[in-house]
């Protein structure tokens, strides 16, 4: 098996952090299409609890995106 060199991890790189992205804003999509359906004050809680978890994964994340995207525009070109 061959080396995974630089260049590629770098251009993959961005592509897993945005597809993990739209994965989290997806799934509190889900959740809180689910509560509006069943109106019930533990929906709206679960609602709020997967929104208090998922702020802070999806910041990282689009954090992430943005300085691997600026590095797979840096990295890549000839060579």
């Amino acid at each position: 098996m061959r080396e995974l060199s630089v260049r590629r991890v770098v251009r993959v790189a961005p592509l897993a952090f945005v597809g993990a992205l739209l994965v989290v804003v997806a799934g509190v999509g889900l959740v809180a299409a689910v509560a509006e359906t069943q109106q019930t004050w533990t929906w709206y809680f679960r609602m709020e609890q997967v929104i208090a978890t998922a702020t802070p994964v999806a910041l990282a994340l689009s954090g992430a995106s943005i300085v691997a995207l600026f590095g797979a525009v840096l990295l890549t070109g000839d060579g």
